[in-house]
Formats: structure tokens, sequence, C-alpha cells
């Protein structure tokens, strides 16, 4: 890392302001470097930590981008052809209230038309668009036209993904659930949920890969639970679990709950469906978020001009910074009309990633793209024979 990089990051962190949210203060986020450049503001056990191989499998930490040579190229020439696969939120409503929720200021009852959605859709799959991954906001499988959003996808000859909560399977078609690549279930804790969330193992096709995720929260910490979270996973025959901290919490906090997590790992041994994912709050070490140009995020966030459902983010940790537990306006790269025009610079990105995206969970990815940008990282030979798992998911 630069000490100019560090010296940007260092001004990111030091010009905020205290903030609070549902009155339990919280402290402007302590600086941080990318650990795998200079690990010196981490724990000991987490210097120069690197990805795990389910980490790399299952999330996204940047390598997958090196399987699409064409897209990169093309932002580098800056030729329009980058997108490779996008999260849509359609919905505001959900049927849980977690204690966790990174976007509980949400305005609930927000809908994306559909005709907008497919409009937005069918921009992006001119410009390379291979996947698409219907998340929340609120509950996804709410959305009144989810099924006809999602067969729709289907005919585009897109690949496509859900992020749920696990309740409401009953309302997607049996074509949805058979023809998805993967499937990521958000374990929440409310009563008997173990008998209300359902995974019907035997209505999704032999291809699509179900994880489960559990956020390691005050009500989440007992190793009774995560026992109880092994055994569920056992007997719905998941591929993996997914554990990480609140990313809502501030810098320090989030990094003592990393160290605890690790600590409870170990009482996990011998668990191969596990996995403990290191994220933290950055800063990237240029203004612009070159990730937006790759996999942009369609939220169900009000317009304030409009008035409407539906602006376009550069991602979804946006809500972290300020933890404003919404997507700010602010923000927003453009509407989803625009995002062509966004894709061609013809719009600006409107803040400074150094200044304002201090919740950054992607810093590694935007810094990696800066340096293969300016000519300084180059890793297309390195993954061009090597197989990585759902590489149009970047």
């Amino acid at each position: 890392m630069t000490r100019a990089c560090s010296d940007r990051k260092l001004a990111a962190y030091t010009e905020g302001v205290s903030l609070s949210i549902k009155g339990r203060p919280l402290h402007t986020l302590a600086p941080h470097p990318n650990p795998t450049e200079n690990g010196h503001e981490l724990p000991a056990i987490f210097q120069g930590r690197q990805p795990s191989s389910m980490e790399h499998k299952f999330t996204s930490t940047g390598i997958k981008f090196w399987k699409h040579r064409e897209s990169m190229e093309s932002y580098k020439a800056g030729t329009g052809r980058t997108v490779i696969s996008t999260h849509i939120a359609p919905e505001g409503r959900c049927n849980l209230k977690c204690s966790y929720c990174s976007v509980s200021e949400r305005t609930l009852h927000s809908t994306i038309e559909l005709p907008r959605i497919q409009d937005y859709v069918t921009k992006l799959r001119g410009r390379g668009l291979k996947a698409v991954i219907l998340t929340g906001g609120g509950e996804p499988t709410l959305y009144k036209h989810f099924n006809e959003l999602g067969e729709w996808l289907l005919d585009q000859g897109l690949e496509m993904a859900l992020i749920t909560n696990g309740t409401q399977f009953k309302r997607v078609s049996d074509r949805i659930l058979r023809n998805l690549t993967w499937v990521r279930i958000s374990m929440n804790v409310f009563k008997d949920w173990e008998k209300k969330i359902e995974i019907p193992r035997e209505r999704f096709g032999p291809q699509t890969t179900v994880g489960m995720s559990v956020c390691y929260s005050a009500e989440n910490k007992d190793p009774e639970f995560l026992r109880k979270v092994a055994q569920f996973a056992e007997r719905a025959e998941v591929s993996y679990v997914r554990v990480l901290p609140d990313c809502m919490l501030p810098q320090a906090a989030l990094i003592k709950e990393h160290e605890g997590l690790t600590e409870l790992f170990k009482t996990l041994e011998g668990s191969t469906r596990f996995f403990h994912q290191f994220k933290i709050h950055g800063a990237p070490c240029q203004a612009k978020c070159h990730q937006s140009f790759f996999r942009p995020y369609l939220s169900e966030a009000m317009d304030p001009v409009t008035g409407r459902p539906g602006l376009v983010f550069p991602c979804d940790s946006v809500v972290l910074n300020e933890q404003a537990q919404r997507f700010r306006p602010r923000y927003a790269l453009c509407t989803p009309e625009e995002i062509l025009d966004y894709m061609d610079g013809k719009i600006p990105q409107q803040f400074d990633a150094t200044q304002h995206c201090t919740g950054c969970v992607f810093t590694r990815n935007v810094d990696m793209l800066d340096r293969y940008v300016n000519g300084r990282e180059d890793r297309f030979a390195e993954y061009a024979g090597t197989e990585v798992h759902h590489e149009n998911f970047v």
C-alpha cells in the first residue's frame, strides 16, 4: 500500500462525525488498511490473512473478475461492455424483523415496477450481463411479480441466484427453483425457526448450490445454537454455512467479534460445512468505484426526485457508510433507465469513495481493479486454466 493511499484512508475516517443508531452511540470508524497489504491495524491473528477456499468459492473476494478478460479489457479501454452480474432488490417488505438488519430504516412498502426491472436487465444484457442475484431490501420472494420476473430472467438465458430468509419458498415456482445456480438462506433467530425455515431440497435442480448464512450476534453466540444450525444443515444437505459478525458494528467492535468468532470456530472442528467470512470496513484507495461497472445493484430505494422506487447503487455495502441502515440517495449512481449513460461515463459518480465509502467491505476488489486499470496487476494467465466456482457471480 502506498503512503498516499494510507493517508487518504486516514483522512476519510478522521473527517467523520460521531453517530448514533437506535439510541446506541457509535464512534467514527477507525482506519484500517487492506489486511493483505498492511495488517498493523489488526490483531496479530488477522495480519496477512488471505481469504479461505470457501470464501473464494461462495463470496466475492475478487478472483472471479480474472475469469472475465473481455469485460476487464473493455473497462480498461472504455468501450462499455463491462457488466458481469447485477443484484436486484425488488421489494421493501419483509415478514421478519431482525435486530441486525442492515437496511432496517428502508421504506418498507417500496416496490419496483416489473417493466422497469426488465428494461434495466435488457440494457445490461447488451453490455455483457451474465447473471442476476435476486435479493433484499425486503424479502425478495414477497415481490408480487417474483415468479414472472424469475421466469423471464431464465428466458433471457441468464444465470440466476437467490438470497432469501427461507420462509416463503412455497410462493416460488418449480421452474425457478429448479434452475437456480445457487440459493443462500439467511438464518434468522425467531421462535421455532428450524420448523418455519424450509429448504425444499427436492425442488432444486442438481446444479443448485444451497447454502446458509448466520450472523454472529448477541442472539447467536451460544455454541449450542451453532450446533443446532449444524444439525439443520446436515438434514437439509446444504453445501456450506457462512458465519460472520454484524457488519453494522463500528470497526473496533467488528474486529473484536471476529476474534470471538475465531475462537468459537475452534469448537466446530470436524465440520466441513462452516466457514468464517472475514469482513471489515475500509475505504478504497481511489475516488472512483471501479466495481460498480461490473456488478451494479438495483435497489427498491425511493428516488427523492421522482418519488418512484428504484435507484442503482455501486453495491449493497453503501448502507454501512454513516451507519445509515438504508440506501441513501447520495450514493446512487443513476436511475435504472439511465444505467447505460452511467456505464458510458455520461453520468459522473456523485461521491468520492476515499472520503465517503468508509464502510466499504469490497475494498479488496476495488483496489485490485484499480491496480489492473493502472497496469500494476494482471492475473488472467493465473486463472485461465483454473475452474472458479460460480464465476459469473463476481
